[in-house]
Protein backbone atom coordinates (compact mmCIF):
# COMPACT_ATOMS: atom_id res chain seq x y z
CA UNK A 1 0.00 0.00 0.00
CA UNK A 2 1.42 3.60 -1.66
CA UNK A 3 -0.28 6.37 -0.07
CA UNK A 4 0.25 10.34 0.48
CA UNK A 5 -1.73 12.53 2.51
CA UNK A 6 -2.50 16.46 1.72
CA UNK A 7 -3.49 18.93 5.06
CA UNK A 8 -4.38 22.11 5.59
CA UNK A 9 -4.95 24.20 8.78
CA UNK A 10 -7.59 27.20 9.51
CA UNK A 11 -7.73 29.50 12.42
CA UNK A 12 -11.01 31.91 12.51
CA UNK A 13 -13.00 33.81 14.95
CA UNK A 14 -10.03 34.87 17.26
CA UNK A 15 -9.13 31.37 16.66
CA UNK A 16 -12.50 30.05 18.10
CA UNK A 17 -13.53 28.12 15.40
CA UNK A 18 -10.32 25.83 13.38
CA UNK A 19 -10.64 24.16 10.46
CA UNK A 20 -8.72 20.75 9.20
CA UNK A 21 -9.08 19.40 5.95
CA UNK A 22 -7.42 16.70 4.06
CA UNK A 23 -7.47 14.42 1.20
CA UNK A 24 -5.21 10.69 1.03
CA UNK A 25 -4.20 9.02 -2.01
CA UNK A 26 -3.96 5.61 -1.46
CA UNK A 27 -2.50 3.08 -4.24
CA UNK A 28 -3.25 -0.91 -3.53
CA UNK A 29 -1.07 -3.94 -5.54
CA UNK A 30 -1.91 -7.68 -4.44
CA UNK A 31 -0.01 -10.45 -5.68
CA UNK A 32 -1.11 -13.39 -3.77
CA UNK A 33 -0.75 -17.28 -3.53
CA UNK A 34 -3.01 -19.50 -1.49
CA UNK A 35 -3.68 -22.97 -1.30
CA UNK A 36 -5.66 -25.14 -3.86
CA UNK A 37 -7.81 -28.25 -3.61
CA UNK A 38 -8.45 -30.29 -6.65
CA UNK A 39 -11.27 -33.01 -5.91
CA UNK A 40 -10.16 -34.62 -9.24
CA UNK A 41 -7.25 -35.72 -7.81
CA UNK A 42 -8.68 -38.52 -5.61
CA UNK A 43 -10.30 -40.05 -8.78
CA UNK A 44 -9.27 -43.99 -10.11
CA UNK A 45 -8.58 -43.60 -14.17
CA UNK A 46 -8.23 -45.76 -16.91
CA UNK A 47 -4.95 -45.33 -19.20
CA UNK A 48 -6.98 -43.06 -21.39
CA UNK A 49 -7.17 -40.95 -18.43
CA UNK A 50 -10.87 -41.48 -18.04
CA UNK A 51 -12.83 -41.92 -14.64
CA UNK A 52 -13.58 -45.24 -13.02
CA UNK A 53 -17.17 -45.51 -12.16
CA UNK A 54 -19.07 -48.17 -10.10
CA UNK A 55 -22.36 -49.72 -10.89
CA UNK A 56 -24.06 -46.68 -9.53
CA UNK A 57 -22.59 -44.16 -11.71
CA UNK A 58 -20.36 -42.19 -9.28
CA UNK A 59 -16.89 -42.20 -9.55
CA UNK A 60 -14.12 -44.35 -7.57
CA UNK A 61 -11.74 -42.74 -5.50
CA UNK A 62 -8.43 -43.41 -4.86
CA UNK A 63 -8.61 -43.06 -1.00
CA UNK A 64 -11.52 -42.29 1.67
CA UNK A 65 -9.09 -41.84 4.31
CA UNK A 66 -9.27 -37.97 5.29
CA UNK A 67 -5.70 -37.63 5.44
CA UNK A 68 -4.75 -39.13 2.24
CA UNK A 69 -7.25 -37.46 0.71
CA UNK A 70 -5.76 -34.12 1.79
CA UNK A 71 -2.50 -35.38 0.86
CA UNK A 72 -3.65 -35.52 -2.96
CA UNK A 73 -6.18 -32.96 -3.16
CA UNK A 74 -4.83 -30.11 -1.31
CA UNK A 75 -1.86 -27.91 -3.21
CA UNK A 76 0.16 -25.35 -1.36
CA UNK A 77 0.42 -22.31 -2.96
CA UNK A 78 -0.94 -23.42 -6.60
CA UNK A 79 -3.41 -20.63 -6.73
CA UNK A 80 -2.56 -17.07 -7.55
CA UNK A 81 -3.96 -13.88 -8.11
CA UNK A 82 -2.86 -10.56 -9.17
CA UNK A 83 -5.24 -7.18 -8.10
CA UNK A 84 -4.60 -3.45 -7.94
CA UNK A 85 -6.68 -0.61 -7.09
CA UNK A 86 -6.51 3.74 -6.34
CA UNK A 87 -8.39 5.60 -4.09
CA UNK A 88 -8.89 8.98 -2.84
CA UNK A 89 -10.40 9.93 0.81
CA UNK A 90 -11.28 14.07 1.56
CA UNK A 91 -11.88 14.94 4.69
CA UNK A 92 -12.90 17.90 7.37
CA UNK A 93 -13.14 18.30 10.88
CA UNK A 94 -14.39 21.46 12.54
CA UNK A 95 -13.86 22.66 16.15
CA UNK A 96 -15.69 25.67 17.49
CA UNK A 97 -15.53 26.85 21.26
CA UNK A 98 -19.36 28.39 21.87
CA UNK A 99 -17.63 28.93 25.68
CA UNK A 100 -14.77 28.14 27.41
CA UNK A 101 -16.26 24.68 29.14
CA UNK A 102 -19.03 24.02 25.93
CA UNK A 103 -17.18 22.85 22.36
CA UNK A 104 -19.21 21.91 19.20
CA UNK A 105 -17.13 19.57 17.19
CA UNK A 106 -17.95 18.28 13.43
CA UNK A 107 -16.51 16.21 10.65
CA UNK A 108 -17.13 14.46 6.96
CA UNK A 109 -14.81 12.29 5.95
CA UNK A 110 -14.73 9.49 3.21
CA UNK A 111 -12.82 6.16 4.32
CA UNK A 112 -12.22 3.03 2.68
CA UNK A 113 -12.75 -1.05 4.39
CA UNK A 114 -10.25 -2.68 2.25
CA UNK A 115 -10.70 -6.79 2.00
CA UNK A 116 -8.15 -8.95 4.00
CA UNK A 117 -5.22 -10.61 2.36
CA UNK A 118 -7.19 -14.22 3.04
CA UNK A 119 -9.83 -12.71 0.51
CA UNK A 120 -7.22 -13.01 -2.20
CA UNK A 121 -4.45 -15.68 -0.45
CA UNK A 122 -7.50 -17.69 1.10
CA UNK A 123 -7.86 -20.68 -1.19
CA UNK A 124 -9.64 -21.66 -3.92
CA UNK A 125 -11.76 -25.09 -3.99
CA UNK A 126 -12.67 -26.59 -7.38
CA UNK A 127 -15.22 -29.16 -7.71
CA UNK A 128 -15.02 -32.83 -8.90
CA UNK A 129 -15.64 -32.07 -12.95
CA UNK A 130 -16.47 -36.08 -13.00
CA UNK A 131 -19.74 -35.33 -11.27
CA UNK A 132 -22.82 -33.38 -12.16
CA UNK A 133 -22.73 -29.64 -10.82
CA UNK A 134 -24.83 -29.70 -7.65
CA UNK A 135 -25.26 -27.76 -4.27
CA UNK A 136 -21.77 -29.42 -3.01
CA UNK A 137 -20.57 -30.35 -5.99
CA UNK A 138 -19.11 -26.53 -6.67
CA UNK A 139 -16.66 -23.58 -6.99
CA UNK A 140 -15.68 -22.23 -3.16
CA UNK A 141 -13.47 -19.36 -3.16
CA UNK A 142 -13.09 -15.83 -1.94
CA UNK A 143 -14.24 -12.81 -5.25
CA UNK A 144 -10.58 -11.93 -6.09
CA UNK A 145 -12.33 -9.01 -8.02
CA UNK A 146 -14.17 -7.89 -5.14
CA UNK A 147 -13.73 -4.01 -4.86
CA UNK A 148 -13.20 -2.26 -1.24
CA UNK A 149 -15.95 -0.42 0.63
CA UNK A 150 -15.78 3.05 0.52
CA UNK A 151 -17.92 5.10 3.37
CA UNK A 152 -19.23 8.77 3.70
CA UNK A 153 -19.52 9.62 7.29
CA UNK A 154 -20.96 12.58 9.03
CA UNK A 155 -20.42 12.98 12.51
CA UNK A 156 -21.60 16.07 15.31
CA UNK A 157 -20.28 16.05 18.88
CA UNK A 158 -21.17 18.65 21.85
CA UNK A 159 -18.50 18.89 24.87
CA UNK A 160 -18.89 20.03 28.00
CA UNK A 161 -16.62 20.38 30.62
CA UNK A 162 -17.01 21.22 34.37
CA UNK A 163 -14.91 22.63 37.01
CA UNK A 164 -12.39 19.98 38.25
CA UNK A 165 -12.87 16.49 36.49
CA UNK A 166 -15.63 16.40 34.82
CA UNK A 167 -17.20 16.06 31.04
CA UNK A 168 -20.22 15.23 29.34
CA UNK A 169 -20.96 14.43 25.81
CA UNK A 170 -23.06 13.52 23.21
CA UNK A 171 -22.50 12.22 19.34
CA UNK A 172 -24.06 11.00 16.51
CA UNK A 173 -23.07 9.98 13.74
CA UNK A 174 -24.24 8.87 9.89
CA UNK A 175 -22.26 6.22 8.28
CA UNK A 176 -23.09 5.60 4.29
CA UNK A 177 -21.58 2.41 2.59
CA UNK A 178 -20.82 1.55 -0.91
CA UNK A 179 -19.76 -1.28 -2.50
CA UNK A 180 -20.21 -3.29 1.00
CA UNK A 181 -19.21 -7.10 0.99
CA UNK A 182 -22.19 -9.84 1.00
CA UNK A 183 -22.12 -13.52 0.21
CA UNK A 184 -23.80 -15.45 -2.39
CA UNK A 185 -23.96 -18.76 -4.70
CA UNK A 186 -24.40 -18.02 -8.27
CA UNK A 187 -25.70 -20.70 -10.68
CA UNK A 188 -22.77 -20.72 -12.91
CA UNK A 189 -19.19 -18.84 -13.15
CA UNK A 190 -19.04 -16.21 -15.59
CA UNK A 191 -15.77 -16.29 -18.26
CA UNK A 192 -14.35 -13.07 -16.10
CA UNK A 193 -14.44 -14.55 -13.15
CA UNK A 194 -13.30 -17.84 -14.22
CA UNK A 195 -10.08 -16.00 -15.71
CA UNK A 196 -9.14 -14.44 -12.15
CA UNK A 197 -8.03 -17.74 -11.28
CA UNK A 198 -6.97 -19.38 -14.67
CA UNK A 199 -9.63 -21.74 -15.08
CA UNK A 200 -10.57 -23.10 -18.14
CA UNK A 201 -14.84 -22.12 -19.32
CA UNK A 202 -15.46 -24.83 -20.98
CA UNK A 203 -14.49 -27.10 -17.78
CA UNK A 204 -15.95 -25.08 -15.25
CA UNK A 205 -18.23 -23.06 -16.61
CA UNK A 206 -21.26 -24.72 -15.60
CA UNK A 207 -20.64 -25.23 -11.58
CA UNK A 208 -22.10 -23.36 -9.54
CA UNK A 209 -19.71 -20.24 -7.29
CA UNK A 210 -20.31 -19.66 -4.00
CA UNK A 211 -18.34 -16.50 -3.28
CA UNK A 212 -19.11 -12.60 -1.89
CA UNK A 213 -19.59 -9.84 -4.09
CA UNK A 214 -20.00 -5.81 -3.75
CA UNK A 215 -23.58 -4.92 -2.70
CA UNK A 216 -24.80 -2.41 -5.57
CA UNK A 217 -27.37 -0.73 -2.95
CA UNK A 218 -26.54 1.40 -0.43
CA UNK A 219 -26.43 0.34 3.47
CA UNK A 220 -26.13 2.75 6.28
CA UNK A 221 -24.98 2.66 10.09
CA UNK A 222 -26.11 5.61 12.33
CA UNK A 223 -24.99 5.51 16.20
CA UNK A 224 -25.55 7.92 19.23
CA UNK A 225 -22.84 8.04 21.98
CA UNK A 226 -22.97 9.45 25.52
CA UNK A 227 -20.31 10.07 27.35
CA UNK A 228 -20.18 11.11 31.36
CA UNK A 229 -17.46 11.65 33.92
CA UNK A 230 -17.32 13.58 37.19
CA UNK A 231 -16.30 14.09 40.89
CA UNK A 232 -19.00 13.42 43.05
CA UNK A 233 -17.22 15.24 45.18
CA UNK A 234 -17.93 18.82 43.88
CA UNK A 235 -21.47 17.74 44.62
CA UNK A 236 -21.36 17.07 48.27
CA UNK A 237 -18.23 17.15 50.70
CA UNK A 238 -18.64 13.16 52.10
CA UNK A 239 -18.18 12.33 48.48
CA UNK A 240 -14.65 13.69 48.36
CA UNK A 241 -12.45 10.76 46.05
CA UNK A 242 -15.36 9.48 43.99
CA UNK A 243 -15.98 9.49 40.64
CA UNK A 244 -18.84 8.16 38.23
CA UNK A 245 -18.80 7.55 34.46
CA UNK A 246 -20.31 5.90 32.02
CA UNK A 247 -20.94 5.52 28.77
CA UNK A 248 -23.39 4.66 26.27
CA UNK A 249 -23.08 3.24 22.25
CA UNK A 250 -26.41 2.84 20.46
CA UNK A 251 -26.12 1.81 16.74
CA UNK A 252 -28.81 0.91 13.91
CA UNK A 253 -28.44 -0.45 10.38
CA UNK A 254 -30.41 -0.32 7.29
CA UNK A 255 -29.53 -2.06 4.23
CA UNK A 256 -29.88 -5.19 2.29
CA UNK A 257 -29.86 -8.33 5.00
CA UNK A 258 -26.87 -10.06 2.95
CA UNK A 259 -24.50 -7.20 4.15
CA UNK A 260 -22.06 -8.77 6.12
CA UNK A 261 -21.86 -7.13 9.69
CA UNK A 262 -20.52 -9.79 11.26
CA UNK A 263 -19.89 -8.59 15.39
CA UNK A 264 -22.36 -5.70 14.88
CA UNK A 265 -23.24 -4.55 18.47
CA UNK A 266 -26.31 -2.70 18.70
CA UNK A 267 -26.03 -1.79 22.32
CA UNK A 268 -22.76 -1.63 23.96
CA UNK A 269 -23.18 0.42 27.73
CA UNK A 270 -19.99 1.11 30.13
CA UNK A 271 -20.59 2.32 33.68
CA UNK A 272 -18.62 2.34 37.06
CA UNK A 273 -17.38 3.93 40.52
CA UNK A 274 -13.99 4.96 41.77
CA UNK A 275 -13.01 5.69 45.54
CA UNK A 276 -9.54 7.08 45.74
CA UNK A 277 -7.74 8.02 49.22
CA UNK A 278 -4.11 8.45 49.67
CA UNK A 279 -3.72 5.00 51.17
CA UNK A 280 -5.92 2.95 49.09
CA UNK A 281 -8.59 2.64 45.98
CA UNK A 282 -11.40 1.25 45.20
CA UNK A 283 -13.34 0.42 41.10
CA UNK A 284 -15.69 -1.06 40.01
CA UNK A 285 -16.92 -1.17 36.82
CA UNK A 286 -20.39 -2.82 34.77
CA UNK A 287 -19.64 -3.89 31.17
CA UNK A 288 -23.04 -4.96 29.23
CA UNK A 289 -23.12 -6.05 25.56
CA UNK A 290 -26.04 -6.52 23.42
CA UNK A 291 -26.90 -9.13 21.39
CA UNK A 292 -24.13 -9.16 18.67
CA UNK A 293 -24.58 -11.02 15.31
CA UNK A 294 -22.13 -12.80 13.83
CA UNK A 295 -21.74 -14.70 10.63
CA UNK A 296 -24.22 -16.26 8.19
CA UNK A 297 -25.29 -19.96 8.35
CA UNK A 298 -25.23 -21.34 4.83
CA UNK A 299 -25.07 -24.94 5.28
CA UNK A 300 -27.35 -26.89 2.99
CA UNK A 301 -30.85 -26.85 3.65
CA UNK A 302 -30.93 -24.07 5.81
CA UNK A 303 -33.36 -21.24 5.08
CA UNK A 304 -32.11 -17.81 4.10
CA UNK A 305 -31.66 -15.39 7.28
CA UNK A 306 -29.98 -17.76 9.19
CA UNK A 307 -27.47 -16.08 11.01
CA UNK A 308 -25.08 -17.12 14.56
CA UNK A 309 -25.53 -14.62 17.56
CA UNK A 310 -23.55 -14.14 21.08
CA UNK A 311 -26.58 -13.38 23.49
CA UNK A 312 -26.31 -10.19 25.92
CA UNK A 313 -23.94 -10.47 28.63
CA UNK A 314 -23.10 -8.28 31.91
CA UNK A 315 -19.51 -8.35 33.04
CA UNK A 316 -19.00 -7.02 36.76
CA UNK A 317 -14.95 -6.41 37.46
CA UNK A 318 -13.68 -4.49 40.94
CA UNK A 319 -10.39 -3.86 41.54
CA UNK A 320 -8.56 -2.83 44.32
CA UNK A 321 -5.17 -1.74 46.17
CA UNK A 322 -4.35 -0.59 49.64
CA UNK A 323 -0.37 0.85 50.03
CA UNK A 324 1.32 -1.07 53.36
CA UNK A 325 4.07 1.55 52.65
CA UNK A 326 5.79 3.65 49.95
CA UNK A 327 6.99 1.19 48.14
CA UNK A 328 4.54 -2.53 48.84
CA UNK A 329 1.10 -2.79 48.14
CA UNK A 330 -1.38 -4.92 48.61
CA UNK A 331 -3.84 -5.60 45.69
CA UNK A 332 -6.58 -7.10 44.37
CA UNK A 333 -8.46 -7.98 40.53
CA UNK A 334 -11.50 -9.72 40.33
CA UNK A 335 -12.52 -10.23 37.40
CA UNK A 336 -16.45 -11.31 35.65
CA UNK A 337 -17.20 -10.88 39.80
CA UNK A 338 -20.89 -12.58 38.65
CA UNK A 339 -19.76 -15.47 36.53
CA UNK A 340 -21.45 -14.24 33.57
CA UNK A 341 -21.63 -16.92 30.54
CA UNK A 342 -20.85 -16.65 27.07
CA UNK A 343 -24.07 -17.66 25.36
CA UNK A 344 -24.57 -18.42 21.21
CA UNK A 345 -27.75 -19.05 19.29
CA UNK A 346 -28.11 -20.45 15.54
CA UNK A 347 -31.47 -19.26 14.22
CA UNK A 348 -32.59 -17.93 11.16
CA UNK A 349 -36.74 -16.41 10.68
CA UNK A 350 -38.40 -19.47 11.81
CA UNK A 351 -36.07 -21.09 14.34
CA UNK A 352 -38.44 -21.49 17.25
CA UNK A 353 -37.09 -20.18 20.31
CA UNK A 354 -36.26 -23.54 22.40
CA UNK A 355 -33.64 -24.80 19.23
CA UNK A 356 -31.62 -21.07 19.29
CA UNK A 357 -29.17 -22.03 22.19
CA UNK A 358 -25.85 -23.65 19.94
CA UNK A 359 -23.96 -23.63 22.93
CA UNK A 360 -22.91 -22.31 26.26
CA UNK A 361 -19.25 -21.20 27.87
CA UNK A 362 -18.35 -20.62 30.97
CA UNK A 363 -15.13 -18.73 31.71
CA UNK A 364 -15.58 -18.52 35.32
CA UNK A 365 -14.59 -15.60 37.77
CA UNK A 366 -10.57 -14.77 38.18
CA UNK A 367 -9.86 -13.78 41.28
CA UNK A 368 -6.51 -12.76 41.54
CA UNK A 369 -5.31 -11.12 44.93
CA UNK A 370 -1.82 -10.31 45.60
CA UNK A 371 1.43 -8.17 46.96
CA UNK A 372 3.16 -6.03 44.73
CA UNK A 373 6.76 -3.74 45.00
CA UNK A 374 9.12 -1.28 43.21
CA UNK A 375 12.69 -0.93 44.58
Amino acid sequence: VSATYLRGDVALLNRRLLLVGGVRWEQTNVSAQGPLTDLTLNVQRDAQGRALRNAAGAVIPITTDALATSKLTYLERAAHVEKEYLRWFPSLNATYHVTENFILRAAVSTSIGAPDFAQYAGGLTLPNTDSAPSSTNRIVVNNAAIKPWTANSMMLRLEYYTQGVGQFSVKAFRRDFSNFFASVTYPAASEEFLALYDLDPETYGEYPVATNYNLRSRVRMEGLEFDYKQSLGQLAPWLRGVQAFANVSALRTTGESTANFAGFTPRTYNWGLSYSRPKYTLRANWNYRGRQRLNAVANAGTEPGTFRYATERLYVDVLGELRLTRRLALFMNLRNLRDATEDYEVYGPNTPRYARLRNLTDFGSLWTVGIKGSF
